[in-house]
């Protein structure tokens, strides 16, 4: 028997448009099940149901199910963060800081007010800061690699050949 292989382009379809036009050419419509079981597994991780359901099928187009599930419910959860803000409560968390640091973060603190016209809290200009670094990719990244820079491996390799050869 000879047959039509059909396929749409990686490009956002309804459902319905795809199962209707599989209908009236009597096709088969093939779905890729991954992509459910990926969203089980994220919202099994702790990703909040709303926001994996909310993603854009191109979301899924790379991922795997041998991916880290827990780092990326983290960052689904993060970016349902970013956009409704607003529903979230907040978790009371303790942290030390060297005293200068607090200081500094108390002064700028004093100078801004919230909507009501308070006095902003030092916690959330933390979180704020945080938050700022978190959501550009490339921030984080600049963070990362200035506050926590690699050894550079030939300068590690020449530092052990060195004590070797003084031994």
């Amino acid at each position: 028997m000879l047959g039509i292989i059909s396929y749409t382009p990686n490009k956002k379809y309804l459902n319905r448009c795809v199962l209707n036009y599989a209908s009236k050419r009597k096709g088969v419509l093939i779905m890729n099940p991954s992509i459910e079981e990926i969203k089980r597994r994220l919202i099994q991780a702790g990703a909040s149901p709303q926001a994996v359901e909310s993603l854009e099928p191109e979301f899924f187009e790379d991922l795997t199910e041998d991916m880290d599930f827990e780092g990326t419910a983290r960052v689904i959860n993060f970016i349902d963060y970013l956009e409704n803000f607003e529903n979230y409560k907040r978790k009371r968390v303790n942290i030390t800081l060297a005293v200068p640091v607090y200081e500094v973060l108390k002064h700028i603190a004093s100078k801004i007010v919230d909507a009501d016209g308070r006095p902003y809290p030092v916690s959330y200009l933390i979180e704020d800061i945080i938050v700022w670094v978190l959501k550009d990719p490339d921030r984080f990244v600049q963070f990362v690699e200035e506050t926590y820079p690699e050894e550079d491996n030939d300068e590690s390799e020449e530092t052990h050949s060195e004590i070797e050869e003084q031994a």
